[in-house]
This record gives C-alpha cells, sequence and structure tokens, in this order.
C-alpha cells in the first residue's frame, strides 16, 4: 500500500467516516420536514412575476453563487469554535430551506424539471457542504475531549493540515457546482420543461 493511499485511508477514518453520517442524518431529517413545511403552503398565496414578485428563478452569476455557499460552506466549519452548534444549527437551517422550496416548487412545476434545477449542482455542492460540516462537527468533539481531560492537545498541525485539504477541496467543488448552477441549471431545467422556466 502506497503511503498517500494509507494518508488517504486515515483522513478517511479520522474526519468522514462517522461525521459525514452525522451531518447527513442532520441534513437529511430537517430537509424532510421543510418538504413537509413547504408542501403545506398554498401555491396560490405566493408571490408572482405576474403580480410584479420577482422571478423565482434569477439570473445569478458563478461569482454570486461561489461567494454565498463558501461562507455557508465556512459557517458550517465554525462548529470548531462552537462545540459543534453552529455546525448542527447551519446544517438544520439549510436542509430547512431545502426542503420547503422543494415542497413548494413541485406543487406547481413538474418533478423532473425540480430534479433538473436541483441535481446538477446539488451532486457536488452537497457532498462539499457535508465535509465542511464533518470538519466542524470532529473539531467540536475535539474540543469536548480536550475540556474533558481526554486529549493533550486541543488540536495537532496535522489536524490543521488535514482539515486545510479537505476545505480546499470542498471550495473546489463548490466552485464547479456554482459554474454548474449558473451557466447550466437553467438551460436544462428548460430543455426538460420543453420552454421558458416561467411559463411552465
Amino acid at each position: 500500500m502506497s503511503s498517500r493511499l494509507a494518508a488517504t485511508r486515515a483522513i478517511y477514518r479520522r474526519w468522514l467516516r462517522r461525521y459525514v453520517p452525522v451531518a447527513a442524518l442532520i441534513l437529511g431529517a430537517s430537509t424532510v420536514a421543510g418538504f413537509v413545511l413547504g408542501s403545506v403552503v398554498p401555491v396560490g398565496a405566493l408571490p408572482t412575476p405576474e403580480s410584479g414578485a420577482p422571478s423565482p428563478f434569477p439570473a445569478l452569476t458563478t461569482v454570486d453563487l461561489a461567494a454565498n455557499n463558501l461562507l455557508a460552506m465556512l459557517a458550517l466549519a465554525l462548529g470548531a469554535v462552537s462545540l459543534g452548534l453552529v455546525t448542527a444549527v447551519g446544517l438544520v437551517l439549510n436542509g430547512l430551506v431545502i426542503g420547503a422550496v422543494v415542497g413548494i416548487a413541485v406543487q406547481g412545476t413538474d418533478p423532473l424539471v425540480v430534479a433538473a434545477l436541483i441535481v446538477p449542482h446539488g451532486v457536488l455542492e452537497i457532498p462539499a457542504l457535508l465535509v465542511a460540516s464533518a470538519v466542524g462537527l470532529r473539531f467540536g468533539w475535539l474540543t469536548v475531549r480536550y475540556i474533558r481531560g481526554l486529549e493533550d492537545r486541543l488540536v495537532t498541525r496535522r489536524d490543521l493540515r488535514e482539515a486545510g485539504w479537505l476545505l480546499a477541496v470542498s471550495s473546489l467543488f463548490i466552485v464547479v457546482a456554482a459554474y454548474i448552477e449558473a451557466n447550466v441549471t437553467i438551460a436544462l431545467a428548460e430543455a426538460v420543461a420543453g420552454g421558458a422556466l416561467g411559463n411552465v
């Protein structure tokens, strides 16, 4: 086994094996709750472009989306300084928003169109956010262990180096996902819908 492969497996065991499933569970449960809430919102009561409201599909640039999602990723990683609480709250809020938006959207839009709006960039964006959350949760857990006297040091250079690599890779995924969302998603969704989304 090469040293690089061994190091990769060690990072997986330390940072991802336990903490990504926990983050995914929190995000998934919150998304389901948000979907239930969004499903009971009367679509007819929502503002529409015809009534002067902004378009539900505003044109956002790659920079806009990347900046917004990188900030969200940073907030999730800040569980390191909050015993994991900021990470958990961030996952809950993100899940509620995602679920509510989908719950509202599927009431008046073909589910395939909704999937086309979410899946292409979501397959990169969501794993990136989960990895950032894993960093926050693990640092939070290490802090708890340090306070309880179970760890000699709060963090090590290895911890910081590995967390830096994970966040760098997650940031790359976020930027690529932002490009897809800004330049591919709407066109793909319109192709699936067979027309402009405002007419769906």
